[in-house]
């Protein structure tokens, strides 16, 4: 049997963790293309106008995988995973919100994670789905056992500062090749007088890793300064980032952007903050003001970059090259001046 999975959303965090579990119960994952111009606009035609880009990009990569003799499609509920924390509402809301568009006749499995309610029962569920498949509790287990491991595996390895293609490459075959490259951060033709910057990108994975998505951001920053992840910072430096706050964050992925957001404000070796977000998402409203007003307390240069399916290459060229030029000036000769007022 061949189950595909989307290259979209949960993709960027949690495919070590499915990928192990159905090795476990020996069936085959397939992974849908990388993005592309293609999948965008099947996205864009059959997602409803009121969703996000991420999930207008889920959509496009079901309809990729609908021509890839897939048996059928894997989406799961990620309710939680972790105590105390939910994912965003839009991703709870899968995988009905998008039913609609899952090309007739291809199936679709599901569960519903959710680690609020213990491992215990988390393992019931997973039990129940295998049972499904007409596979054994114990191969279950055993699936369980091996995605815990894969996903440990996958986040240590980001935690060393490996890249997002290196590090996914280990699990995924199909990201192995040209996206699995480890990208430079060093340009030929740079002044070798000139300041090398580090600037954060802070934001959801599903924008940060996915190329086409965030217009080859990352490659582009890349060639002016060394880029950090929020998948590089340790859980510690999160919690400590999230220190001072009048109530906990319970969105996991605004938990861990502001944690890490925070953090990387303020550390001395950090010059400079980007804030990549898409046009309405709810948590990034809340966050994105909230990591804004550190950076303007802590006087750390900051910016906030928005895609949608409109965004245009070329405006983005132009506002990060002025970000980048301020902050290596600043760098270089204004460090004794505020970068606000």
């Amino acid at each position: 049997m061949k189950v595909g999975y989307p290259r979209a959303v949960h993709y960027y965090d949690y495919f070590p963790f499915w990928a192990g579990f159905f090795r476990g119960l020996d069936l085959e994952l397939i992974t849908s293309p990388l993005t592309n111009r293609q999948v965008l606009e099947q996205g864009l035609k059959k997602a409803s106008d009121e969703t996000c880009l991420p999930i207008k990009l889920l959509v496009g990569h079901i309809q990729a995988l609908s021509g890839m003799g897939v048996d059928a499609l894997f989406l799961p509920r990620m309710v939680s995973v972790e105590e105390k924390t939910y994912l965003c509402p839009k991703l709870l809301g899968l995988p009905e919100s998008v039913f609609a568009s899952v090309p007739e006749g291809m199936g679709v499995l599901t569960l519903d994670f959710n680690m609020r309610q213990g491992k215990r029962r988390v393992i019931r569920t997973l039990e129940e789905f295998a049972e499904g498949l007409g596979k054994t509790g114990a191969e279950a287990r055993q699936g369980f056992l091996l995605a815990q491991n894969w996903q440990e595996h996958y986040e240590s390895r980001r935690h060393e500062g490996r890249s997002f293609g290196e590090s996914m490459g280990e699990f995924d075959p199909r990201l192995a090749g040209e996206a699995g490259r480890t990208i430079r951060f060093d340009n030929p033709d740079r002044d070798e007088s000139a300041a090398v910057l580090t600037v954060a990108l802070v934001g959801h994975p599903y924008l940060t890793q996915d190329n086409y998505a965030n217009l080859n951001l990352v490659a582009k920053l890349g060639e002016r300064a060394h880029v950090r992840f929020i998948e590089e910072m340790e859980p510690q430096g999160i919690e400590q980032g999230l220190q001072g706050l009048h109530k906990s964050v319970f969105w996991s992925h605004a938990r861990k952007i502001m944690g890490a957001g925070a953090s990387y404000i303020g550390d001395e070796a950090v010059d400079g903050v980007i804030y990549l977000s898409c046009f309405g998402c709810g948590t990034d409203s809340m966050t994105q003001d909230m990591v804004a007003r550190i950076a303007r307390q802590q006087h750390k240069p900051y910016m906030v970059l928005t895609l949608d399916e409109h965004s245009g290459e070329a405006g983005l060229v132009t506002r990060l090259e002025a970000f980048l030029d301020m902050t290596e000036r600043r760098v270089q000769r204004e460090s004794n001046f505020s970068a606000h007022g």
